[in-house]
């Protein structure tokens, strides 16, 4: 892709926008970058960009503004119905995403992760593997780090790992992983693709372009289904009892020659719960196929120290545990926090609600769930769907609901934050959220302490 002296709009200026607009501008082209926020809405960093000679129009988007692009490239939360992409398909302006942009200067190996949940904590994992082993590793996509960010330091030696949305899938054409990644579909972002269908089909996208060259590993839950047959490419089934590598007597072991060959322990593994057990077999698996001998590989997994505001225990006072659950952002991933729960909890939950179905969750709730305390806009929604089953309360905030959580467990049981529901009615990202969460855990502990 030749961009020298093309007219590129950049669509959104959040961090994969501002990345997008910096690498064009030092690829040559002529670039202006369009946001919906004005001034106070967006960061210092994108206000830097016209320094670098990026036009900017800030505070909604214009025709004018579009008219001469050649190319638009947009961020991955800009729906499809944003004046800027409807005008580039109403005047046939090529439409690409800023890891379809990435990928087209990427000069080495990229091995691709998507799932509706367990996509950072897989990432990751891979990465420490790969990077503990030599290779020069780069972790980027949407864990927080644009591959376009990176491409200058890498080499065609190295190794990018990619965490992909569904949303960065929609915006891909050429984009083509040597190795392909699907951890789970679970309903999720019906906001945006509209039911399970559509979700589904942007998370397949990540094969679409493979061939005999490359690898597509699929949990074993997909088994079967007909529209994820793919000609030619190598495909993997992975799971705890299906595939090269699977769990035996509480041991992650390597099959080879029918023989199985322990990796490592279950109980050894620094991350909780069964997903996470197919998460480590799943980076293994990728690390084997980038021939990585398993042993060190195994090693890596024991250094690993799981991601914040993931089922992340964060202390205790008077006996109750306090746990970090902020990026479980769909039903699913309560589902698979409740699963690896060993007390009973007081959930806080709540925010803009996604469109997933609660009552997946139902029989778990009564089971694991003393009672909920509630925030954001989904609040009165989620009150309604469990008041029958446990008792419910509501929180303006997150300092409050975390006091209040307080006063509903008592000693040996855990407050649970983990919100089914995305962040954005109330904090800037789920990471925020955690963060407060954790800053309110801390203020009461000390409290509670000067107060003995």
């Amino acid at each position: 892709m030749d961009l020298k002296n093309k007219r590129v709009l950049v669509v959104g200026l959040g961090v994969s926008g501002i990345s997008a607009a910096r690498f064009l501008v030092r690829k040559g082209a002529d670039v202006k970058a369009t946001d919906s926020s004005g001034e106070n809405g967006i960061g210092e960093e994108a206000r830097e960009l016209e320094s670098s000679g990026v036009t900017l129009e800030l505070a909604g988007h214009t025709e004018s503004f579009c008219e001469g692009a050649d190319l638009v490239v947009t961020s991955p939360g800009v729906p499809d119905n944003a004046l800027p992409l409807a005008y580039a398909r109403d005047n046939a302006i090529p439409v690409i995403g800023e890891l379809e942009l990435a990928y087209r200067f990427c000069p080495c190996p990229l091995i691709a992760v998507t799932g509706t949940n367990g996509k950072s904590t897989t990432t990751e994992l891979i990465g420490t593997i790969l990077s503990r082993s030599g290779k020069h590793t780069a972790v980027c996509g949407n864990i927080g780090t644009p591959l376009t960010s990176l491409l200058e330091e890498l080499t065609p030696e190295s190794v990018a790992v990619a965490e992909v949305s569904s949303f960065q899938l929609d915006r891909t054409e050429k984009f083509k992983p040597c190795i392909s990644v699907l951890l789970n579909i679970a309903e999720d972002h019906y906001e945006r693709h509209g039911d399970m269908a559509g979700y589904r089909s942007s998370k397949l996208r990540i094969f679409s372009n493979q061939d005999q060259k490359d690898w597509a590993l699929v949990h074993s839950s997909l088994y079967g289904e007909k529209d994820l047959d793919k000609s030619g490419v190598n495909k993997i089934f992975y799971g705890m009892d299906m595939g090269p590598i699977i769990v035996r007597s509480g041991n992650i072991c390597l099959i080879s020659g029918g023989e199985a060959r322990s990796l490592l322990e279950v109980s050894d593994l620094p991350v909780e719960g069964v997903h996470n057990i197919e998460n480590v077999i799943c980076a293994l698996l990728v690390s084997r196929i980038m021939g990585v001998d398993p042993g060190e590989a195994a090693a890596s997994v024991k250094s690993f120290s799981g991601l914040s505001h993931r089922f992340q225990r964060i202390g205790s006072f008077r006996g109750i545990e306090f746990i970090d659950d902020s990026k479980a952002t769909n039903v699913d991933a309560v589902r698979r926090a409740l699963e690896s729960i060993e007390r009973k909890a007081v959930l806080i939950a709540g925010g803009i609600d996604k469109g997933g179905d609660y009552s997946v969750i139902s029989e778990l709730v009564r089971e694991k769930v003393k009672a909920m305390v509630l925030i954001g806009e989904a609040a009165d929604m989620i009150a309604d769907l469990f008041r029958d089953d446990i008792r419910v309360e509501r929180a303006p905030d997150m300092r409050e609901a975390v006091i209040k959580a307080a006063d509903l467990a008592e000693e040996g049981e855990a407050v649970l934050l983990s919100p089914m529901c995305s962040s954005f009615d109330m904090f800037a990202s789920y990471k925020e959220r955690g963060e407060e969460f954790q800053k309110a855990v801390k203020d009461i502990a000390e409290g509670d302490h000067r107060h003995r």
